[in-house]
């Protein structure tokens, strides 16, 4: 890590000639958050257009998760008794009415959830089962023999 520290150093000479480390790891960390956000939630200055998916397909567009992850401030949007989660880690995409009830990956029903919400919300064990009212869906835990 100390041999790469200094290549970095080294390599930003013209910007920075005394070799600062605080403007090294500034510069690393922005291009590492800027590949992670691209990966994560399909972050781009160029956005091109959606194709429409098919209604059958999990995926969820890219421009549906950046729609969502700037609606929801890149942090989880469950709101439990003592009010709005604000975990930042381990975030992932949650369908509200789930995909298996027929939930569309678009950005009314998805929202950004942690992953202790989303257990919360169905605990390990529950199935989803549909309603006869459209769009309510409730967990039921089924228990295995």
């Amino acid at each position: 890590m100390h041999q790469k520290l200094r290549y970095a150093q080294d390599m930003l000479r013209h910007v920075c000639p005394t070799g600062d480390v605080s403007l090294v790891f500034d510069r690393a960390l922005s291009a590492l958050i800027e590949q992670l956000e691209k990966q994560k939630c399909g972050a781009t200055s160029r956005p091109r257009e959606s194709r429409v998916s098919r209604p059958d397909s999990r995926h969820i567009p890219a421009a549906v998760k950046r729609e969502v992850w700037r609606r929801d401030g890149g942090c989880c949007a469950f709101v439990g008794a003592r009010g709005r989660c604000s975990e930042r880690g381990f975030l992932e995409f949650h369908h509200v009415v789930p995909f298996a009830a027929g939930g569309a990956a678009n950005a009314k029903n998805i929202e950004l959830r942690c992953r202790a919400a989303t257990t919360a919300a169905f605990p390990i064990g529950a199935s989803v089962v549909k309603s006869t009212s459209p769009g309510l869906v409730s967990p039921r835990v089924i228990q295995r023999p």
